[in-house]
């Protein structure tokens, strides 16, 4: 590989990072149809499992043991810490409760109108100025959502209200973790997330009680260590590097790698209409990648 092949992609790393842990995260849905649990226990168990993990990797390597505890950490950063946490927890409930009202699609599309929010919040909370590229992959990512996860009925108010709240948080979630960023670890982030996340869930277990089967238990553990504690802990070193309208616009490929996965793995036939909507939103993270550099570039020859 050349200088040059290798200047570009590590210009380009933070943003292929983060579609490469979306594009993961699309493929859980192939898991979760392996496990006859509720959506509840195993939200708690992917939780529960990562945190375990990166509490004991932290506790395992000298660098680990070397960090200043949590406490340490400015007080701002900590809040934020302890609000992304909380709001990831606020985001898996309500999500799954609106799974319960309403189609998925409209569930899906619902929740991934958050980086509109992200964006309009992300001056006034991170002092983040939102492009004319960043609003235009924005628009183009949605309306190929929209083609992709094809709507169907809301569920009524409850419905609408869940899915609102679901995205609410979900924006919430993100921006809280980029400000916890500025001074905390990823690693201890992404750790702390999953066991505020954990303990909020942890009531819902007493709605479904069920005894997880041999199956179940290697789909936890495989959503816990891979999916959480892996996957959560790359997205936030990369959204350390990224704005976070970036990453939340990267984000968009979470639904069109399900659609791929489903199409794979579950037998499952989408229309042309839903490969144009995948079209439009991998065009879309193109974009925003393109855009991303060129202003980081901008900003260090400034």
């Amino acid at each position: 590989m050349s200088v040059t092949s290798t200047a570009s992609l590590r210009r380009y790393s933070p943003a292929l990072g983060t579609a490469a842990v979306a594009v993961l995260w699309g493929t859980s849905g192939v898991l979760v149809r392996e496990s006859a649990l509720s959506a509840a226990a195993i939200a708690f168990g992917r939780a529960a499992v990562g945190a375990a993990a990166l509490w004991l990797w932290e506790a395992s390597t000298p660098r680990g043991r070397g960090r200043a505890s949590i406490r340490s950490y400015g007080k701002p950063e900590v809040r934020s810490l302890l609000w992304s946490g909380a709001l990831l927890g606020v985001h898996w409930l309500t999500f799954v409760m609106a799974l319960q009202r309403a189609p998925i699609g409209t569930v899906l599309l619902g929740i991934y109108l958050a980086p509109l929010a992200i964006a309009g919040l992300a001056r006034r909370t991170l002092q983040e100025r939102v492009t004319r590229g960043q609003m235009a992959s924005l628009a183009l990512a949605l309306v190929g959502s929209v083609f992709v996860l094809q709507p169907g009925q809301t569920g009524g108010r409850d419905g609408l209200t869940l899915i609102a709240v679901s995205a609410l948080a979900y924006a919430g979630s993100t921006l809280a973790s980029k400000k916890a960023l500025a001074t905390i670890p990823p690693v201890r982030v992404a750790a702390g997330q999953l066991t505020v996340a954990a303990v909020l869930l942890m009531p819902w277990l007493a709605v479904h009680p069920t005894l997880p089967s041999g199956v179940d238990l290697l789909v936890i553990t495989s959503l816990g260590l891979v999916y959480s504690a892996l996957a959560l802990l790359a997205y936030l070193a990369f959204l350390k590097r990224l704005p976070v309208t970036t990453a939340g616009i990267l984000l968009y490929l979470e639904p069109v790698s399900a659609l791929v996965s489903g199409w794979i793995f579950l037998g499952e036939h989408p229309v042309p209409l839903t490969w144009l909507g995948a079209c439009l939103v991998l065009v879309a993270g193109v974009v925003v990648s393109k855009d991303s550099v060129s202003n980081t570039e901008q900003r260090q020859v400034s």
